[in-house]
């Protein structure tokens, strides 16, 4: 059954997601961004992709024309190599303007030992 705009509830929680900060995932970012610096910590620009990750994982299955429509992340640290980052998605937030379906969803992503490494929060015209 898809995840429709009415199943949404603010306060839910949609699970955690792991990912952990390896190698070939570092090579992989520094493939398609050589211009960042080869260091041990995670590059700030991968905060998008380990939530994008988390919310492709955890939102299942979605309505297929949704929108991404906004998005913003506070850094708390640098996660580094190795390290395993969980990633918490909760609905912060849902409203209809008009015949549009706004949702808005919160991350939390923490690493070693629980340690917070940054926040999300995404908005997303839901198709559905």
């Amino acid at each position: 059954m898809t995840l429709t705009f009415d199943a949404f509830q603010p306060g839910q929680e949609f699970g955690a997601h792991a990912l952990t900060l390896d190698r070939p995932l570092f090579a992989a970012w520094s493939a398609l961004f050589p211009h960042d610096p080869a260091t041990d910590a995670m590059p700030q620009g991968m905060t998008a992709p380990v939530f994008m990750r988390a919310y492709a994982a955890l939102l299942q299955p979605r309505p297929p024309g949704n929108v991404h429509g906004a998005q913003r992340f506070e850094i708390i640290r640098l996660p580094r190599l190795g390290e395993t980052l969980t990633t918490r998605i909760a609905c912060a937030g849902k409203e209809r303007k008009g015949e549009r379906r706004w949702v808005t969803l919160e991350g939390v992503t923490t690493g070693a030992g629980g340690a917070p490494a940054f926040l999300s929060r995404m908005t997303v015209l839901w198709a559905a």
